[in-house]
């Protein structure tokens, strides 16, 4: 276990955006096959005005994911399930950030992002080609000027602590599971 200081931390894992640039040069054809591929799944439905009325959002099935987010995820991002559980667990713990209303709740969901971080890239190559996709998701996170506010305050908070976080470099019963129901991050 390591101690670091959080500032060099939490631009690099709550920016998703951030993961994707270094995926430019994938090749957009090998990105298209994939999405092309992915099977026929049943989505929420579209929350519409309704999805942005509250920080929460809709998320008709609780799965975790705001249904706006899962409908996104399931058109952009292909059929494994590595990669559709890391992608859902970075959004899962942004929204926790999001959604965090003190220190400890920040420290939670932020733990919970570096988690998402690691599993993300323990699979690296597996997400390569939807490099596009995750660009794209970035902004779809905050999406109104509350969620922007929310999710600013939140950082506020983490840029404040000092963490102390475990890399997860492989791809195991800790990245295969939703990132907040990890016993490791309830207090």
């Amino acid at each position: 276990m390591t101690t670091v200081r959080i500032r060099q931390l939490a631009a690099g894992c709550l920016a998703l955006g951030l993961l994707a640039a270094s995926w430019h040069g994938l090749v957009p054809a090998q990105a298209a096959r994939l999405r092309a591929a992915a099977p026929a799944i049943e989505l929420p439905p579209d929350p519409g005005d309704a999805g942005r009325a509250t920080l929460a959002g809709i998320d008709s099935n609780a799965n975790g994911v705001r249904d706006d987010l899962e409908r996104h995820i399931a058109r952009h991002f292909g059929d494994s399930e590595k990669v559709l559980r890391a992608v859902a667990n970075a959004v899962i713990a942004t929204q926790h950030g999001i959604l965090a209303g003190d220190a400890d709740e920040s420290a939670a969901a932020q733990a919970m992002l570096v988690h998402a971080g690691d599993c993300m890239g323990a699979i690296a190559p597996e997400l390569a080609p939807y490099g596009d996709a995750l660009w794209r998701l970035r902004p779809l996170i905050d999406n109104t000027p509350e969620r922007k506010q929310a999710m600013a305050a939140h950082m506020a908070r983490v840029l404040r602590m000092d963490v102390a976080v475990t890399e997860q470099r492989r791809w195991d019963e800790h990245c295969d599971a939703r990132v907040d129901e990890v016993e490791a991050w309830r207090r």
